[in-house]
């Protein structure tokens, strides 16, 4: 197993060469140094493959971990700490594997992909290093064992998606929408740094597994409401990374990057990176924290799918598509759906990549034009591009017999368990929201495949002063559109192909059937599960124990398995010898684990409904025009206008947080000017004045008495030394002088 830790880290290195290499020498090599990005990340992915199949096919045990560490800083001995030092090491187990593979193979699709698309570019070698530091960045989260290292590649990540949003740099939308990008995220990244340190304050060490096992054993001092803090905080990184609401605002002005950019970063890097993480995390997440979770992932998948229904940029579209889905994933995560929402994480990501790579197919072709409204009639002239588009369409959309169906239902279908567990009310919002974003989802993919598809051309329909630059036309006025080269096809079929259900469950019904969610399996948590039910919660356990139908009567055949974190779990069947997943020993994981698997038929058909209706909707409206899209808008214009302008979202940061900054620095700026330098300047000036004043003490007082000293010496000197002519006979007629003088004045005081 040792040699799984070296491939992992050759693993790590191989994309940190290409950058080193391509940032420094691109302009000396040929084609700026593609072929070696290209080959650094194809070694990258075959090394991933090797390890995936020694960890999910080989092993094929839910229970798989290796570690290994090192100590990176030593602190030596602190105060009232004891020995205190700052490890580093990689962490292997299912998980890991599944994303190194994945995250390895889209990013060596893109790079292949970005050989045609990035043609003739001006930093066209630059580029590549950048893709290069950007895989780097996120190998290196998927392999950190610890918080502190995953925080480090956190930063990089950051920093990578800053230089390729605004890899325009001299446009000043790309400039803007870097900072935008960079500057929103250091919001969350703020909160997640906070709950690490809250974390580190109580246990002293950075190591997920330690954490998890002081938790589990009830070792620490800190309230429940400050390890629900903590968990909240830590969430924070990922509503700025995976663009969660109200941080969403970045992602889809990240668009302005490149088009083999867009599908990294919605794929397989810097939004697959928050979702990760709080699957790292789940373990120490209380229910509360997990309550809130639900609800930001409800709530975002919801507000972002209303937005893209209005869209007219095909990457746009794409892009609140990509952020809806994080909240699918977010909503799993947050209702115990553990497995089905790092399940939904790994099929969007192909499904996803090829949506974008297609979106870059068609700009690309369109001799970049990205307005949905004036294309249309492509289906005939790019087959291949229109074929896996559909295929990751319908896996988006989430119909069966394709990947997206079996991930997103089993999230529907934790998230209904999810509410009937927690008392019904409120909680049924959850559920409400992801099965209404799914009916969205369906209306605006149905209406891109349309608009981008079918029909008629009508690039002549466009207003000539929205034409970007001189495009060559054919003889009726359209662009001579025709498919892209093998290089770019390419890519598109293999994400096509892994977005059919076959690849991941022989059941296209359900997912749980499959290798993923048989390896990846819910976590204990540790947070619950420490010190037991306490006084007082015996009846709400027993409550939970009944929701679940968890006993000794309900489960005959057991078998005993032990999951990542050291946990045993209880794998259940029922008297056919169904699978239902693990049992937990906390009586609340196991009544949503139950209530979900009981409610998957129920989810599977509210989901074909609302997914047929939405499709029912986009062909009724843009295939049959029995509807009128523009006379509608029109006629509910306030709601138009709200999809359009995206909730104004944009507009209220603007009239609050930029304008309250901007106020609040001029306040600062007039405090600084005339408070602060008045009572500097005024010290100044008092200063001035008490020198002047002490200026002239000094020269007319202190100066004149040593000068009048001086004066008075030097006179009496010159008068005196006109008498010391040491010549004896002076001296003598001098006292005889003296002594008359005496003598003289002596007979007059003596005088009656």
């Amino acid at each position: 197993m040792h040699s799984l830790i070296q491939l992992s880290i050759i693993v790590l290195l191989l994309p940190l060469l290409s950058f080193v290499l391509l940032i420094f020498f691109n302009r000396r090599l040929p084609r700026g140094g593609d072929f070696l990005g290209i080959g650094f990340l194809g070694a990258t992915f075959a090394i991933s493959v090797y390890i995936f199949w020694e960890v999910v096919v080989t092993a094929y045990d839910p229970s798989f971990r290796i570690a290994w560490d090192f100590t990176w800083i030593d602190f030596g001995d602190v105060p009232g700490v004891g020995p205190l030092e700052i490890r580093m090491g990689i962490m292997i187990d299912n998980l890991t594997a599944i994303m190194l593979a994945m995250v390895s193979l889209i990013s060596f699709l893109v790079h292949l992909y970005s050989t045609g698309y990035m043609q003739g570019e001006r930093y066209y070698g630059r580029f590549f290093a950048y893709l290069g530091i950007f895989t780097f960045s996120m190998l290196g989260i998927v392999l950190s064992d610890n918080l502190f290292s995953i925080y480090i590649f956190w930063e990089l990540v950051g920093l990578s998606s800053y230089l390729l949003i605004g890899f325009y740099f001299h446009k000043d939308s790309a400039a803007d929408a870097q900072k935008k990008a960079f500057l929103t995220n250091r919001v969350g990244d703020i909160g997640m740094w906070l709950g690490i340190l809250i974390l580190y304050s109580q246990f002293h060490t950075f190591g997920y597994e330690e954490i998890y096992l002081h938790i589990r054993d009830g070792e620490f001092h800190m309230s429940q409401a400050w390890l629900t803090a903590a968990g909240i905080l830590l969430f924070m990184g990922c509503v700025g990374k995976s663009a969660q609401f109200p941080l969403h605002v970045w992602l889809p002005d990240a668009m302005e990057g490149p088009t083999p950019v867009s599908a990294l970063i919605h794929a397989a890097t810097m939004v697959a990176a928050g979702v990760y993480f709080v699957g790292r995390i789940f373990p120490v997440l209380t229910p509360d924290a997990l309550a809130v979770i639900a609800f930001v992932g409800a709530v975002t998948a919801f507000m972002a799918a209303t937005i893209a229904i209005t869209q007219h940029d095909i990457k746009r579209v794409l892009a609140y598509s990509t952020v809806s889905q994080l909240g699918y994933m977010v909503l799993g995560l947050g209702v115990g759906a553990y497995s089905a929402g790092l399940f939904h994480l790994l099929t969007h990501a192909f499904f996803k990549a090829c949506l974008f790579l297609g979106s870059g197919a068609i700009i690309h072709a369109m001799h970049h034009e990205q307005d949905m409204r004036w294309m249309g009639g492509l289906w005939k002239k790019m087959p291949w591009t229109f074929v896996t588009f559909i295929v990751a369409t319908l896996a988006l959309a989430g119909l069966p017999l394709t990947s997206g169906f079996m991930s997103k239902d089993a999230i529907l279908a934790g998230a209904l368990g999810y509410a009937e567990v927690e008392g019904g009310g409120i909680y049924y919002l959850i559920p409400a929201l992801g099965f209404f974003s799914a009916m969205l989802t369906a209306f605006y993919m149905g209406r891109q495949i349309w608009l981008v598809f079918f029909g008629k051309s009508r690039t002549h329909l466009k207003p000539v002063d929205e034409h970007h630059g001189d495009h060559a036309h054919d003889d009726h006025g359209h662009h001579e559109v025709h498919e892209v080269a093998w290089n770019m096809r390419l890519p598109l079929v293999v994400l096509a192909g892994l977005s059919v259900f076959a690849v991941y469950s022989p059941d296209p019904l359900d997912g749980a059937k499959g290798w993923f969610m048989h390896l990846v399996q819910t976590p204990q948590t540790a947070v619950v599960s420490s010190g037991g039910v306490h006084e007082g919660e015996h009846l709400e356990a027993a409550m939970y124990a009944e929701a679940a139908g968890h006993g000794e009567a309900a489960v005959h055949d057991d078998t005993h398995a032990v999951d990542a974190q050291g946990h045993q779990a209880v794998e259940a069947h029922d008297d056919h010898g169904e699978h239902h997943g693990p049992v937990f020993d906390d009586p609340r994981q196991a009544a949503i684990a139950h209530a979900a698997h009981a409610n998957h038929d129920t989810a599977i058909r509210y989901s074909t409904i609302m997914v047929a209706s939405g499709i029912g909707l986009a062909l009724i409206v843009y295939a049959f025009g029995w509807i009128n899209p523009e006379k509608t808008a029109r006629r509910i214009r306030p709601l138009y206008l709200y999809s359009f302008n995206k909730w104004y979202w944009d507009e209220i940061y603007n009239a609050t947080v930029i304008r309250g900054s901007l106020l609040i620095s001029r306040i600062l700026a007039w405090f600084d000017s005339n408070i602060v330098d008045g009572l500097v300047n005024g010290a100044g000036a008092l200063t001035r004045r008490v020198g002047f004043f002490a200026g002239g003490v000094d020269r007319y007082v202190v100066d004149g008495l040593v000068n009048f000293t001086a004066f008075f010496v030097q006179t009496t000197g010159s008068l005196l030394k006109k008498i010391q002519t040491g010549r004896v006979q002076t001296y003598l007629v001098m006292v005889l002088l003296a002594v008359t003088a005496y003598i003289v004045y002596y007979v007059f005081q003596i005088m009656p």
